[in-house]
């Protein structure tokens, strides 16, 4: 699921998060930072469901698989901003403007739970070597359960909170 770095920062704020000054000085700072979340696309892509995991991919930068989550609800073609408003309720990182404006065309919501964030993020080369990729994503694309746990094994994620 190819996220731009703007909204990754947004909706994955301790993503390799920077120690700010204030905290060096016991002002340790709250931020947003919530397990329940909400993506809103444009993707045609079909078929998501309850339970799916979410393999995240932020693009333009950094250009690696960075996240992980696990789709809880998913809603097509959203063209109504107070529709979307009340279902993300506060799991959104975007502004009720930036709603208005995607619902200009169909949207597509999706409530998810952040699991976790890669210690070893995937780049992008590895991502075309092992052929799990076959150019930048540009929408949500679905892959095997094989590239799934070639994924898995590269980001070293712990068997005990995932499935195989």
């Amino acid at each position: 699921m190819p996220i731009r770095p703007g909204y990754h920062s947004k909706l994955f704020t301790d993503y390799k998060r920077q120690t700010k000054l204030s905290e060096f000085m016991e002002e340790f700072i709250v931020e947003g930072n919530t397990i329940k979340k909400a993506y809103l696309c444009h993707s045609k892509t079909k078929g998501l469901k309850e339970g799916d995991i979410l393999l995240f991919y932020r693009s333009n930068d950094v250009r690696e698989l960075t996240s992980l989550g696990v789709v809880e609800k998913v809603y097509e073609n959203v063209t109504e901003p107070n529709q979307i408003v009340s279902y993300v309720g506060k799991r959104s990182v975007y502004s009720r403007k930036e709603i208005e404006e995607m619902v200009n065309k169909p949207t597509k919501v999706i409530l998810f739970k952040w699991h976790l964030h890669f210690e070893n993020p995937l780049k992008y080369k590895n991502l075309l070597n092992y052929q799990i990729l076959k150019g930048p994503p540009q929408a949500i694309i679905k892959i095997s359960h094989d590239k799934y746990l070639k994924i898995k094994g590269e980001v070293k994620i712990n068997d005990r909170y995932t499935f195989n």
